[in-house]
């Protein structure tokens, strides 16, 4: 019996200190963040030894989990499962009174986040389910695949044939294609952003109406912007989504296997080789000055000064990691990109990202509306769990939204 009860004492002391999270006193639902930490915490830690450990060729176990689809109790839509171009979708149509069966309407392709190795868009059907009602327009939710199996940029590809294949098919959906918006969070707010890139690149479809990027990531080199360094000084390796987190799912879909090599360097914040960083144009898109002179929260940020000459690595994933499609904060030139929604979130490590981008676009004259959501983080876009932050961000997605899908 003594052994048993101090078997169960240590037990309970180490997963207190492995769940155990420390909550900002302005972060909203503290309880709801700590149980979605809880179970994160599960799941990410079982990928992170599967895929270190084992072969991941065929994929790992988080992505065979499945969500399944909620049931449509909304009598005001209809909700199918079809395929664009040979991409899974959910489409979200409204149901159009009889007078009004041949109007073309607006519509927003989604894509999901998860790190490009997590999710589906069951996971979202709440929000995009609410996007087709309130804004009377077609959705189209795309399962795109998933890494490691399918590496980059095999999300990306999936997302721009789904994406094109509604632009030169809209009709057959009751769309204008003309006014066809992307939007996502996380992963998906960086496939967003990529798609409505190439879009505007390729004369044969018309361009995006609008991007809508959620918390988005939009570069792979830069690892210690002020948001990560408070994020991390805040709550360290733990919370929804941690710098080991990035380290993972980015590694996972860039290379499609784990590379201790790359973890190693993202955790330490030494990817590139010295001489990318005193000499590449590039770096000026990262410039933290941007961040510090802006009105978020800067309080633990301490400028980097590491001589670490990563070179050898770098030469290896370079190629990857400056590709726009992977990272589109890299473009050079943004002009006549689609105006931009981007929403970020205080106590997120990838806030930057989204600032970042959002400058970048302005600089170049492109219409943009960034919030920062002071009490959110990264995850609250979710439409199941009553956040505060989450009804904030909608609402003013909509506001935005409406704008151009419904122009008075």
């Amino acid at each position: 019996m003594g052994k048993l009860l101090t078997i169960i004492v240590v037990a309970g002391i180490l997963s207190a200190f492995y769940f155990y999270v420390p909550v900002p006193k302005d972060l909203e639902n503290p309880w709801i963040f700590r149980l979605t930490h809880c179970l994160t915490r599960i799941i990410h830690s079982i990928m992170y030894y599967e895929a270190k450990y084992s072969d991941v060729s065929s994929g790992v176990f988080a992505n065979r989990l499945q969500f399944p689809m909620p049931e449509n109790n909304n009598n005001s839509l209809t909700v199918t499962t079809t395929e664009f171009d040979g991409v899974r979708v959910i489409l979200f149509q409204p149901n159009l009174p009889t007078t009004k069966e041949d109007q073309l309407l607006p519509a927003i392709v989604y894509f999901h986040g998860g790190g490009f190795v997590l999710g589906n868009p069951d996971v979202m059907f709440g929000v995009t389910q609410r996007m087709c009602v309130e804004l009377q327009v077609v959705v189209a939710s795309v399962d795109y695949r998933l890494a490691p199996k399918y590496k980059f940029p095999t999300a990306f590809e999936d997302s721009l044939k789904a994406t094109k294949w509604l632009l030169t098919n809209a009709k057959k959906y009751s769309v204008d294609a003309r006014k066809v918006a992307v939007a996502g969070d996380s992963a998906g707010g960086l496939l967003s952003a990529a798609v409505s890139q190439s879009v505007k690149d390729d004369s044969s479809v018309p361009d995006i109406l609008f991007q809508a990027l959620i918390y988005p990531s939009t570069q792979q080199i830069d690892v210690n912007l002020p948001s990560t360094q408070q994020y991390h000084a805040i709550l360290g390796n733990k919370g929804v989504v941690c710098k080991h987190d990035m380290a993972m799912f980015i590694g996972l879909y860039a290379f499609g296997e784990f590379r201790q090599d790359y973890y190693d360097a993202f955790m330490t914040g030494t990817l590139t080789s010295r001489e990318f960083r005193e000499t590449s144009e590039l770096m000026q898109y990262i410039d933290h000055d941007i961040i510090l002179k802006s009105d978020v929260r800067s309080k633990y940020y301490i400028k980097p000064t590491s001589q670490t000459d990563n070179s050898k690595l770098w030469d290896d994933i370079k190629d990857v990691l400056l590709d726009v499609r992977m990272s589109p904060l890299l473009r050079k030139d943004m002009t006549g990109l689609p105006p931009a929604w981007i929403a970020t979130c205080e106590y997120d490590p990838l806030r930057d990202d989204g600032i970042l981008y959002a400058h970048r676009l302005k600089n170049d004259g492109v219409r943009v509306s960034l919030k920062n959501y002071e009490k959110g983080f990264h995850g609250v876009w979710m439409s199941d769990l009553d956040f505060v932050v989450y009804e904030q961000m909608m609402t003013d997605f909509i506001v935005f939204a409406k704008k151009y899908v419904n122009p008075k």
